[in-house]
């Protein structure tokens, strides 16, 4: 049989990002004999590649994978599918379709949708249909019958995710990708998070199968994978990108003390306050890390631990932060705005504590740009933040396309969206004004909203350019004292 895949990165905030849930079921289809094509969309007129797409390869079933910045693809894409053919199975799957597999069902065009991990089950409904069996009770999937949504039961996670093939590189331009991230190399060794922030999907995640919900591969088999791929591509930076790279210590502590045995990339790490000490930092700085991107998320206690329920405190916080500037790691932090029960006077905590983290430095990284980092929340379907937004009269639409991150759907009356997306395109001035004035005058014209609706129509192997070039003239004046004194002069005026 033929399966086609089709993906985007269209409307996402980051220039190019690999399709890792297509590159897993890719290379497990092919391991099982399937034959395999992708279409990763990494521009809009690269829709008239799809009708081609489809003739040439006729595949017996096509499959659409979406977060839930990309579902504006879904109508389209499964519409051209069935103009071609209209007997072709069409299947949805992707992160949004496990939290809310209702939401893409109501595409009419759709005819199935993947609510769990997808190697098993995916594989399972195209042996029955390649059988000629009933496919309707295909574990880990969400089907039509008469007028209503049927879900079948959920699949057990893959334990051993060893005896899983390496992801396929093929089903997008890899080394494309790398190059518009100025050589970066995004990698993820593990599935899941152990903990249940409330705003994040994890939560929903975890209720979408049976068993182990949180597992890494083998350090070994890490080792192998990156060995691949850097012998494979042009690489300059690695970025690992697993949700808590520091969650299993032990695993962490094996991988830090192997990884500069073999590699010396600079990399950089996603990692919570809770899981790092100073061991553990030192290990991190002897094995080449450069940035750890930490979650504050709000700087407000209240918001943060019992809305958002973290667990964390802003003491924990800085006594992390601190050392690890003490040992060259560079804290990258990433806030939210426009939170359920925020407010103005509560978001200001956020932008103090800011303020004080970054009060001797201005943070970049090759691998996520300038920080801090601020989104606007977006309350995921099926999510518990999304229920509360929902029973309190807030949210006024479900988020989707590129207003994900970046515009409030919530109207609170204590802190409207006009506010609240007025604050997001200003949070890194207000960081860096006192400190930093004239990179807070660069932000003030990066982030506004007339400057990032241009970027967004640059192709993204020319925005990799524009922010390598960026880095480096902000590097360069970084140690200008003159640009500075002019900034303070033209801030004050």
């Amino acid at each position: 049989m033929r399966i086609l895949f089709i993906s985007s990165n269209l409307y996402s905030q980051f220039p190019a990002c690999f399709p890792n849930g297509v590159g897993a079921l890719s290379a497990y289809l092919k391991r099982e004999g399937y034959e395999v094509a992708a279409l990763h969309l990494g521009q809009k007129s690269d829709f008239r590649r799809i009708p081609d797409t489809l003739r040439d390869f006729a595949p017996d079933v096509v499959g659409i994978s979406a977060v839930t910045c990309e579902t504006p693809i879904f109508e389209p894409v499964a519409r051209m599918a069935k103009e071609w053919n209209p007997d072709v199975p069409v299947l949805a799957g992707g992160i949004h379709c496990i939290v809310s597999p209702d939401s893409v069902l109501a595409v009419e065009d759709v005819d199935a949708v993947c609510c769990g991990e997808g190697e098993l089950a995916f594989h399972e409904f195209l042996q029955k249909l390649e059988a000629g069996e009933d496919v309707t009770d295909t574990p880990n999937f969400m089907f039509r019958d008469s007028g209503k949504l049927v879900r079948t039961p959920t699949c057990t996670f893959i334990a051993d995710l060893d005896s899983l093939p390496p992801p396929d590189r093929s089903v997008a331009d890899m080394q494309g990708i790398i190059d518009a991230n100025n050589g970066v190399l995004n990698v993820i060794f593990s599935r899941g998070c152990p903990w249940t922030c409330k705003f994040c999907c994890n939560q929903d995640i975890r209720q979408s199968g049976k068993g182990t919900y949180t597992r890494h591969v083998s350090v070994p088999r890490a080792m192998e994978e990156l060995q691949r791929l850097t012998e494979t591509y042009d690489v300059s930076y690695v970025l690992f990108r697993d949700d808590t790279f520091t969650w299993k210590r032990d695993w962490a502590i094996e991988f830090l003390q192997t990884y500069p045995t073999l590699f010396d990339y600079p990399f950089d790490i996603f990692a919570r306050v809770d899981t790092l000490d100073e061991e553990l930092i030192d290990i991190l700085a002897e094995a080449g890390c450069q940035h750890v991107f930490i979650g504050l998320d709000s700087g407000n206690d209240f918001i943060r631990n019992e809305v958002l329920n973290k667990e964390q405190s802003n003491e924990d916080l800085l006594r992390v932060v601190d050392y690890m500037k003490s040992v060259g790691v560079i804290p990258m932090v990433s806030n939210i705005v426009g939170l359920p029960f925020e407010t103005p006077e509560r978001f200001l905590d956020t932008i103090e504590l800011n303020r004080y983290i970054h009060r001797d430095m201005v943070v970049f990284s090759p691998t996520c740009g300038a920080c801090p980092k601020i989104w606007v929340f977006t309350p995921w379907p099926g999510s518990e933040l999304h229920r509360l937004c929902e029973e309190n009269g807030w949210l006024q639409q479900d988020p989707g396309g590129s207003q994900v991150y970046r515009e409030s759907v919530l109207d609170m009356p204590e802190f409207p969206p006009e506010r609240i997306n007025r604050q997001y395109r200003l949070f890194r001035y207000l960081v860096y004004r006192e400190s930093h004035p004239f990179h807070a005058l660069l932000f003030l014209l990066y982030d506004s909203k007339a400057f990032q609706d241009i970027f967004e129509r640059i192709p993204p192997d020319v925005t990799g350019h524009i922010r390598k070039a960026v880095l480096s003239v902000v590097n360069s004046v970084e140690r200008s004292r003159l640009l500075t004194r002019i900034a303070r002069k033209v801030m004050a005026a």
